[in-house]
């Protein structure tokens, strides 16, 4: 898989979790709660603790963007660096060597 394929695939992951935390946080109010998706609802913690670490892990390895400018946590909320770490390296793992075709 190439570095842009890679990227394209964590984007579309990226975007699914975030489809799944709007429609959590809606199901939190009881009028909301049909019984059907409340799957969702006992996920959103863990939906919206994937997303953050994943969303920093990729701006951080696709798009060089400092961790100042992706967020500024208080003091006891930052992300867990070895999850962020973990990412990277299975990211990292997926990308192929690209062959590189050098012209007379």
């Amino acid at each position: 898989m190439t570095k842009k394929q890679l990227k394209l695939q964590i984007k579309t992951e990226l975007k699914s979790l975030a489809k799944d935390i709007r429609t959590g946080k809606g199901l939190r109010k009881p009028k909301n709660q049909t019984g059907k998706d409340l799957s969702k609802l006992s996920r959103l913690e863990w939906n919206r603790d994937s997303y953050r670490h994943k969303h920093i892990a990729y701006c951080s390895m696709f798009n060089n963007t400092p961790y100042h400018m992706i967020e500024c946590p208080r003091d006891d909320n930052k992300p867990s660096k070895y999850t962020l770490e973990s990412y990277k390296k299975e990211w990292e793992g997926l990308i192929d060597e690209e062959t590189i075709c050098v012209s007379a």
